[in-house]
């Protein structure tokens, strides 16, 4: 079992966006305060993020196009790197799409940035081959990644069982490169969807692979609070991590889990909430993978934590020993 610990303790941040296609200008935002709140989940939409930089002089905000709103295909890459000092990574990579000015007081100005990973992939990113009869699903599978690679995705984490069937005949594929993955997904029953660098599928029943790493969660290794069991999952909050992202494998205690009061209102939405939530998305040993992560940070203020969607991963017949990563906060 293999052991890193990271301290958790003096903030890391930087903001750099390119101001051309080429990705040879930038313009470095890190010294400014900044909020950022970046979300991503396995549902076949990009990971967006939504930025705000204040008092940034009209000249730089113009470097971002002048007399409008909308990015039009600039090409401009937007990296944000957080996290601490012993302990950071890019959290977000993406295509700028949107800025927008504003005042917040007399003395403080803004500017507010949207981005997103795999936008342009999801928009336009078209398959349009043949497939020879006797194809596996693997195949129909790298034939739309392919398409999407085209458009500045390429494949992050792909671990999925593919079912063992072949094409009876030969096919054309031609649609968009989203509805394609889509579809190879509801055949091989797994989720997909953008991660920092790349496409993400994970299977809708978890498993566990005793060469994958986890990552342990506690009060001593960031874990904000107890863990709360709802109706999409189990949610976990934690100091900002750059490594928790989606596909990850994390370890808790589950006597540190909170299940959510009983709504007595009387109502249909009520009565499915209180059904939904059900000790099946627990693991018996504590192993869970995230779905859906949100960074949210500000950079002047208390904010600094990344929070969680997890699933339980099928628990082994004995107690399990993983590789582990491990974090101490002060």
């Amino acid at each position: 079992m293999s052991e890193n610990k990271n301290r958790q303790w003096l903030r890391y941040f930087r903001l750099v966006i390119a101001t051309d296609k080429n990705n040879q200008q930038a313009i470095d935002l890190s010294e400014f305060r900044c909020k950022f709140h970046i979300s991503q989940a396995v549902i076949g939409k990009p990971c967006t993020a939504e930025i705000t930089v204040y008092n940034v002089s009209k000249e730089t905000v113009d470097k971002l196009g002048i007399g409008t709103n909308k990015i039009e295909d600039s090409g401009m890459k937007v990296i944000i790197e957080a996290g601490y000092k012993d302990n950071h990574g890019i959290i977000f990579q993406g295509d700028l799409w949107w800025k927008s000015t504003g005042r917040e007081s007399e003395t403080e100005t803004f500017m507010k940035l949207v981005a997103a990973t795999g936008d342009k992939a999801r928009q336009y990113a078209v398959v349009n081959v043949s497939v020879a009869k006797g194809a596996t699903q693997q195949t129909i599978f790298k034939k739309v990644c392919e398409a999407m690679k085209a458009k500045g995705v390429d494949v992050k984490n792909a671990s999925v069982p593919f079912m063992d069937t072949r094409l009876p005949r030969g096919k054309v594929l031609f649609k968009m490169a989203t509805d394609a993955m889509n579809g190879i997904a509801d055949t091989n029953n797994f989720d997909w969807g953008y991660g920092v660098d790349g496409l993400v599928a994970i299977p809708k029943e978890p498993v566990f692979n005793q060469k994958e790493t986890v990552i342990v969660l506690n009060a001593d290794t960031g874990l904000i609070g107890r863990p709360e069991l709802d109706e999409e999952g189990l949610d976990v909050q934690a100091l900002l991590n750059p490594k928790l992202e989606i596909g990850t494998l994390i370890q808790i205690d589950n006597a540190s889990v909170q299940r959510n009061s009983y709504d007595t209102t009387v109502s249909e939405s009520a009565y499915q909430k209180n059904m939904a939530v059900s000790d099946d998305f627990l693991s018996a040993d504590g192993i869970y993978r995230v779905i859906s992560r949100e960074h949210i940070g500000d950079t002047r203020g208390d904010e600094w934590y990344t929070s969680l969607i997890v699933v339980g991963v099928s628990s082994a017949s004995q107690p399990i020993a993983p590789s582990v990563f491990t974090f101490t906060s002060n």
